[in-house]
């Protein structure tokens, strides 16, 4: 595969790894525990391994994650190690996809 294609996949899950932190894991460390009276306090590695399985919010980190890094070796790989000239573009890229992922969600939430 062409390394542009590559670049367009990074930054793909670069929105999607930055929509899962700030969209999903605040949401799955709030409601780990269960809402209203019935609710239960976990804390330690209790609560963590319950905010890790809620709305499968730690498989999903950890997917993307792994995916993010070998991308980038692959980029890293293709162009040389030193060579970072797809970084700003990249960074560009990946705002504007979280943007539009966050508005189209958004857009399902209230419809």
């Amino acid at each position: 595969m062409k390394s542009s294609a590559y670049t367009g996949i990074l930054a793909l899950i670069n929105s999607l790894l930055l929509l899962t932190l700030l969209g999903v894991v605040p949401f799955a460390w709030i409601l780990r525990d269960g809402l209203g009276p019935d609710s239960v306090t976990s804390k330690g590695l209790d609560a963590l391994a319950r905010a890790f399985t809620t709305f499968y919010a730690g498989p999903a980190l950890l997917c993307l994650g792994g995916l993010h890094f070998l991308v980038r070796h692959i980029l890293n790989k293709q162009a040389g190690r030193g060579s970072k000239e797809t970084f700003p573009f990249l960074i560009l890229v990946s705002g504007a996809l979280f943007g539009g992922l966050t508005l189209v969600l958004m857009a399902f939430m209230f419809a």
